[in-house]
């Protein structure tokens, strides 16, 4: 039997944050190869939705995966600041809990770190170490590239100085590299790292029961539905999307808006000043009540603005596999020839420009409600083909069984 430790900042947890269960789902199905998963994680980081579950420290079993909490800072605002202080409270608390021995981990055979948070990830490095376990780093969000990206730090900058001098040493000494981004690997030819790679894309997350409720919003006076299920912050452009609304079409498709972020209540009053009585929104909800929105939807949206510089290496959304995997079609605003494949059928595209978007509006306002059916009917046969656990699982043991040869 191989103990496998994940640590995971912000790692998916049943009815706690499902924005992410691949950790949980990947180590469900690993019970079967005869791999026993921890998942060293947090509770209260900024996606979960409940706080405070359960006890920290101590092994928490939920669906039949380990889990182990560990205690950060709360702060009442939540800017980059707060979430940068949250990560080092994090991995802070995961260092002393482990060095004074609060969290125990008897027989550890992989140590397994997932960013972005990398302070976690050096943490995780060092209980690799003195548990003489092979150490696998997974790159999902590249930091601090992204960080320079998307949110305009100088390089120079003396934060980005040190996560840049973490990363680093992370992928150099790593065992094995893993990363959800295709092209993950000419950023790591870029820099000079002979680490092996494997690319395991992202994964299908059938682990949810819906839970059955009303949806109190007047959806039926439409003749389409469209959800939007994600972040309602800056990058994401939300308030561009509904400026391009076409106003003619307002009584004919209305937009279900999910999610929180830094802009949601700029962007209810420009609903409202607007007044596009087609458009409304509602905080975020677990993958169990999200069901119904999707049930009641005819397409959904997915919103990607492309930074070159970060998304030449590869760009896996899980909210596409996601609205893939409830067989819906996709409005898709951004670039779809940076996913992996987007040789799936079910997607309308459109740039950010205004006529763009109105174009893509007018072909789902065309389309009849079967091919929209039809287009849903192969997303869920893509996703279902090409990020299956099982497949994912396979990917996984190989990477397994090279670590433990190269040592031979």
């Amino acid at each position: 039997m191989k103990n496998i430790v994940f640590i995971n900042h912000f790692s998916g947890v049943p009815d706690i944050n499902e924005r992410s269960l691949r950790h949980f789902i990947i180590s469900k199905s690993l019970i079967k190869s005869d791999c026993r998963s921890t998942i060293i994680t947090s509770q209260n980081h900024y996606q979960s939705l409940k706080k405070d579950s359960y006890v920290h420290n101590k092994f928490i079993t939920i669906n039949g995966v380990n889990f182990i909490f560990v205690k950060e800072k709360s702060y009442n605002k939540l800017n980059l600041l707060t979430k940068f202080l949250k990560m080092i409270s994090f991995s802070k608390n995961l260092f002393f809990d482990f060095i004074f021995g609060k969290i125990v981990l008897k027989k550890v055979d992989i140590v397994y770190a997932s960013s972005p948070d990398l302070f976690s990830s050096l943490v995780a490095y060092y209980i690799a170490k003195r548990k003489k376990a092979k150490f696998i780093l997974e790159i999902r969000d590249i930091w601090p590239l992204s960080q320079i990206s998307l949110h305009r730090f100088s390089p120079k900058h003396p934060v980005i100085l040190l996560l840049r001098f973490i990363e680093i040493f992370l992928l150099k000494k790593s065992d094995h590299i893993i990363s959800t981004l295709n092209n993950f690997k000419s950023y790591l030819d870029e820099n000079n790292i002979k680490t092996d790679f494997t690319y395991i894309p992202q994964v299908v997350n059938n682990h949810f029961s819906k839970k059955k409720m009303t949806i109190n919003l007047p959806y039926d006076d439409f003749d389409k539905v469209g959800i939007y299920a994600g972040s309602v912050g800056s990058f994401y452009k939300i308030d561009k999307f509904i400026n391009s609304f076409p106003s003619h079409l307002k009584n004919k498709i209305c937009i279900i808006i999910i999610g929180d972020g830094d802009r949601w209540n700029q962007v209810k009053k420009l609903i409202e000043l607007k007044n596009l009585s087609n458009i409304f929104m509602v905080h975020s909800q677990p993958r169990s009540i999200l069901q119904n929105y999707y049930d009641i939807a005819d397409f959904a949206i997915s919103i990607h603005p492309v930074e070159k510089e970060l998304h030449k290496y590869g760009l896996s959304p899980l909210k596409v596999i996601d609205y893939m995997n409830a067989k819906l079609p996709i409005f898709y605003i951004g670039d779809s020839s940076l996913l992996y494949d987007n040789s799936f059928k079910g997607l309308v595209e459109s740039n950010f420009e205004k006529k763009s978007i109105n174009q893509a509006f007018e072909s789902i306002a065309k389309l009849p409600k079967e091919k929209l059916m039809s287009m849903g009917q192969e997303n869920y046969s893509f996703v279902n083909t090409n990020n299956n656990i099982e497949q994912i699982q396979k990917n996984i043991e190989v990477v397994f069984e090279r670590i433990f040869k190269n040592e031979d």
